[in-house]
């Protein structure tokens, strides 16, 4: 098995057990609980972690310069190799999971002798705060980073869902916590709503207000019949004061029952490695597929979405193998007294609490 290493602040690396992929995702930093930048790096298994001079160069690492931006301004993502172009040079292809407000050209060439190249992102004005992911592409490895596109004007608040998805089943009902965050000088309380949810789903709030000055949790509880038909849905979560509109979107999977689905059971454990204890998650993938990914870890037992630690993700699309997967925070090492709550596809996990999660 190849192992990369990187001195990166808030490595999260996750790890394909039965298959061919070893990757590595950024997260944010403990101490100064800002929002991670959810970049990765993958390579096939097969690959060593001594440069073959023979060997074709695969991507070692995708950073953007500056990772946040006003929407409008432009940024600048660079790639890096793991060993330096041969005649010809190396292409490079890009993707962006957002191409209306992030573009990136199709693709960059890293010349000949060079291990680095660079090309300019553009961005177009944001109407609210959003994460995109960048993906490069070469020779069988994949890296990327996620772009912060800010609005012009900070908004007075702002409102999120952690997790962003959650899955149901037929019949069956479920929650999530909506979170809100006045701005500085804002101080009023804001009413929560789900307006035109999908027939057949019915959306509650404990409680429906938070009080001035706007900041705030409140859990989100999602009813679904057994009329519902099983798919994908997306219900729009708003926040307001009476005068200013605030919305994030909840992804819901509706599942049959029979379990089905690109994603297995997520299984919250903890993982052993170099003598460290690590908060991760286990799943099988019954079939390759295309999958959001977000995974959030808190401080504390019960996810408490007011004490943050680290996510990444963001419920961006991911693109897995069919094989069994081991995710963790390898930038939380041995601090057990933290939860998380982790969303792949058709499946969103419960509070994993480590401090009694079993290993993996």
């Amino acid at each position: 098995m190849s192992f990369i290493e990187n001195t990166c602040t808030g490595w999260l690396r996750f790890l394909l057990i039965t298959g061919i992929t070893l990757l590595l995702e950024c997260g944010g930093n403990a101490q100064q609980q800002k929002t991670a930048n959810g970049g990765f790096v993958g390579r096939p298994e097969t690959q060593t972690s001594t440069v073959d001079s023979g060997a074709a160069p695969a991507i070692s690492e995708v950073r953007l310069f500056p990772a946040t931006v006003i929407g409008g301004n432009p940024s600048r993502l660079r790639v890096t190799l793991t060993q330096a172009a041969p005649v010809g040079g190396v292409r490079v292809t890009l993707s962006s999971a957002d191409p209306s407000l992030v573009a990136a050209p199709v693709s960059m060439t890293v010349a000949k002798g060079h291990t680095q190249a660079s090309v300019v992102l553009t961005t177009a004005a944001a109407a609210a705060s959003a994460s995109v992911g960048l993906t490069a592409s070469c020779n069988g490895a994949t890296a990327g980073a996620t772009l912060t596109v800010n609005p012009a004007k900070a908004a007075p608040f702002t409102v999120k869902l952690a997790p962003p998805a959650l899955t149901v089943g037929q019949g069956s009902s479920a929650s999530d916590q909506v979170v809100t965050n006045a701005g500085t000088g804002f101080d009023n309380s804001l009413s929560l709503d789900a307006p035109n949810p999908p027939a057949g789903v019915t959306v509650n709030f404990t409680p429906s207000l938070i009080k001035a000055p706007g900041s705030g949790t409140s859990q989100v509880n999602v009813n679904v019949d057994s009329s519902v038909a099983a798919g994908h849905y997306s219900i729009r979560i708003t926040a307001s004061d009476g005068t200013t509109l605030r919305t994030a979107t909840l992804k819901l999977t509706v599942g049959d029952g029979s379990g089905s689905g690109p994603v297995g059971a997520l299984k919250g454990c903890t993982l052993k490695m170099s003598g460290h204890k690590y908060q991760a998650v286990e799943f099988t993938m019954n079939e390759a597929a295309t999958v959001d990914f977000n995974g959030t870890l808190y401080f504390g037992a019960t996810c408490d979405p007011n004490r943050w630690a680290d996510q990444f993700g963001f419920g961006n699309p991911l693109a897995l193998g069919g094989f069994g997967y081991t995710f963790w925070f390898s930038d939380f090492a041995d601090q057990l007294n933290t939860s998380a709550i982790w969303t792949v596809g058709n499946q969103t996990s419960q509070c994993v609490d480590y401090s009694v999660a079993p290993d993996c």
